[in-house]
């Protein structure tokens, strides 16, 4: 792995066509919504997550002082759910990074009773009834761990978390560690506590590697996409980041390549009419 993935620009953002970058992203997602909802699969979204099971959901993010009010408000939108949500606010301590905090939040918390953990940032636009869409999609498709695409005005890293063309969701070998990221309970021995990095860098790549050795299928929710608010690494060194993660992940014997982690699988644009089926196209 090296320093490969950190440093390539194999399937980053930058290199898409300029259609799809952000200043031309309001009138791109226009689009895309517009075709979204005449797909039939889409269409009845709502009427079959009435039907699904509620599952018990744990939503958790870093409570940074000075923006307080972002992630409360972030909670309060994800909790109008049919879902029984439980929210849990991470203290910021210093010098500590995002999963670093979010450990210590974990420790105090039972997680044998949750179908679902879901770890968000402060900095998220959503769209209405995102909870319930997005959990609904992961489970049709039986991801274990998943995000939400980026929207085209969303900052974003990687070609692949942006949305796809008329798809609901589809298989990948990487899931970014943010801004939202879930995992179904199945994989809760896997992946923790998360791994005690200050940065993060490097901390996805592992979850591809676990999701390759374990056969387990990760993946990317297209019919719920969200805006990333706020630049990514924006605020901190990348340098010292990306060290990091070279060697986290030399440590763990983390074999993926670049290549094969920035995959597509399976993209899924239709479901079949009783909802429990996975449409391929």
């Amino acid at each position: 792995m090296g320093s490969d993935f950190f440093q390539s620009q194999y399937g980053n953002y930058q290199d898409l066509p300029f259609w799809r970058h952000r200043e031309f992203g309001r009138p791109m997602d226009l689009m895309y919504d517009a075709r979204l909802a005449m797909n039939p699969s889409y269409r009845r979204l709502a009427q079959e997550v009435a039907k699904a099971p509620k599952l018990k959901v744990l939503l958790t993010g870093v409570e940074v002082p000075s923006r307080r009010s972002d992630l409360e408000q972030v909670f309060r939108t994800m909790a109008e759910s049919r879902h029984e949500v439980t929210t849990r606010a991470a203290t910021l301590h210093e010098g500590k990074g995002k999963f670093q905090n979010i450990n210590l939040a974990l420790q105090e918390m039972d997680l044998n009773g949750y179908d679902w953990l879901v770890v968000l940032d402060d900095d998220v636009a959503l769209p209405p009834n995102f909870l319930d869409t997005f959990l609904y999609l992961a489970d049709r498709a039986e991801l274990k761990i998943c995000m939400p695409a980026h929207r085209f005005y969303s900052y974003q890293s990687y070609a692949v978390t942006q949305r796809r063309w008329n798809s609901l969701v589809r298989t990948t070998r990487f899931v970014e560690c943010g801004p939202i990221t879930a995992f179904r309970r199945d994989v809760f021995a896997h992946v923790l506590p998360f791994p005690e990095l200050r940065w993060a860098w490097g901390t996805d790549l592992a979850w591809s590697e676990h999701g390759k050795r374990q056969s387990f299928q990760i993946g990317i929710v297209d019919g719920a996409p969200i805006a990333h608010l706020r630049p990514v690494a924006a605020s901190y060194e990348s340098r010292d980041a990306r060290l990091e993660g070279e060697a986290y992940l030399g440590g763990m014997g983390v074999n993926i390549t670049r290549q094969e982690a920035l995959q597509t699988g399976v993209i899924y644009k239709g479901l079949n009419p009783d909802g429990t089926g996975r449409g391929r196209t």
